[in-house]
């Protein structure tokens, strides 16, 4: 056993690297005995294909007739898992909770009597005015990986409006300021009332909402789920504010306010 091991380690080691993520180490045991592998990744659970990584382990086992029972899998926010060869292992759950469903686009109402007048939300006295927003790096990158997605299926681009930017970014900041995550604001009220009190007209509005560490993850989360997808894709859109702001729980707090 201590013979086969000593083959063994290098290819699994020239087999990670290759993939350009992993790190290994094998514990090695008497002959009669199973032989444990734990493997270090340098991504989070949601970040790698985790099939393909099974797929591997089981491959070298065959391959070199190692009588391993379990494989133990470290990831890089902290969390394990241990699998056992020719089982799937069920991940610890993470901490970046699921974008909650968003409102369908809904077409502008009718006209109807005068509602009583309302508290018109604050905005940040230094962002009041429009010609002094301008999109940070995040935001321009996630209208990037947007409007790439649009182009996929033949839709034209989706045009940056500062002014929704400037509401997207104040909504990213209500939430982490207090402490939720919904597209009911106890601050602005729903999307629509935060758009129409802003004097923006449209004929349909929405909104979709994530919380992540990255603008990849953030945009990756939001095309894996079809009402957030649905938004992006939705061809009766024609401009988008993306707000994007450092905080809160989940490291970053993502707003994207659609009208069309």
């Amino acid at each position: 056993m201590k013979r086969k091991l000593r083959h063994i380690i290098p290819s699994l080691a020239v087999l990670f690297l290759l993939i350009g993520m992993f790190t290994m180490v094998v514990s090695p045991a008497p002959a009669s005995a199973a032989t444990t592998i734990t493997l270090s990744v340098s991504v989070d659970p949601g970040d790698i294909d985790q099939d393909l990584l099974y797929s591997f382990i089981d491959k070298i086992i065959d391959d070199y007739n190692l009588n391993a029972d379990k494989v133990i899998i470290k990831f890089a926010d902290g969390t394990a898992t241990e699998y056992k060869p020719g089982s799937t292992p069920v991940p610890e759950p993470q901490p970046v909770p699921e974008p909650e469903p968003e409102p369908q686009p809904q077409p502008e109402p009718q006209p109807e009597p005068e509602p009583q007048p309302q508290p018109e939300p604050q905005p940040d006295p230094g962002e009041s005015n429009t010609g002094s927003v301008s999109m940070n790096l995040d935001e321009q990158k996630m209208l990037d990986l947007v409007n790439q997605e649009r182009a996929r299926v033949g839709l034209p681009a989706l045009k940056a409006n500062l002014e929704l930017v400037r509401l997207a970014r104040l909504k990213a900041q209500d939430m982490i300021n207090l402490g939720y995550f919904s597209h009911t604001s106890p601050t602005y009220g729903s999307p629509f009332d935060m758009i129409k009190s802003a004097g923006i007209r449209y004929w349909y509005a929405g909104e979709n909402l994530a919380g992540a560490y990255s603008v990849e993850v953030a945009h990756n989360s939001l095309m894996n789920s079809e009402g957030h997808r649905a938004n992006i894709l939705n061809s009766n859109f024609k401009e988008v504010g993306i707000g994007v702001v450092d905080g809160g729980p989940y490291g970053k707090m993502f707003v994207q306010l659609f009208i069309g």
